[in-house]
């Protein structure tokens, strides 16, 4: 009978142990949130709102046909607010903060309007599952010559 005294705070420290030992679930890194298809809830030129998701009375009502694809494996489809499509790659900076779509091109072989195949995105929100805001490294041409920053969510 001693013998089990002696043994009960072991096993009572072994059950704890145990207890404790429990796995989570690691956060998805940036990209792992990136990748899949992301649409325009608020678009704004030169910080000027031109599109809200579901508003009737949009100054540019093309957002609406906005729609980024990122793929995992780095395929990207980007369909632009004329509602063209163009394929091409996507890549990550090493800081998490720059997003780059290059080798764009439509059905014809063209590339976006003002580029040559590349656009970037420069992150200016935490990125999560649902949401993130990126605006244009540079002006935009089919923006009328405006920095454009698009605040999209999934789904």
């Amino acid at each position: 009978m001693k013998k089990i005294f002696l043994y009960l705070p072991i096993l009572f420290a072994f059950l704890i142990v145990i207890s404790c030992g429990k796995t989570s679930t690691p956060e998805p890194t940036v990209a792992e949130n990136l990748t899949k298809t992301w649409s325009v809830n608020i678009a704004k030129h030169d910080g000027t709102e031109v599109y809200k998701k579901g508003a009737t009375t949009n100054i540019d009502a093309g957002y609406s046909s906005y729609k980024l694809t990122l793929s995992t494996g780095g395929s990207a489809t980007l369909t632009a607010k004329d509602n063209t499509t163009f394929t091409g790659t996507w890549a990550l900076s090493s800081s998490d903060k720059v997003l780059t779509l290059s080798g764009l091109k439509n059905s014809a072989g063209q590339n976006p309007t003002g580029t040559t195949g590349t656009i970037v995105y420069n992150i200016t929100s935490t990125v999560t599952a649902t949401a993130v805001t990126i605006e244009s490294a540079t002006k935009d041409l089919k923006a009328g010559n405006t920095t454009v920053n698009l605040q999209l969510v999934n789904p």
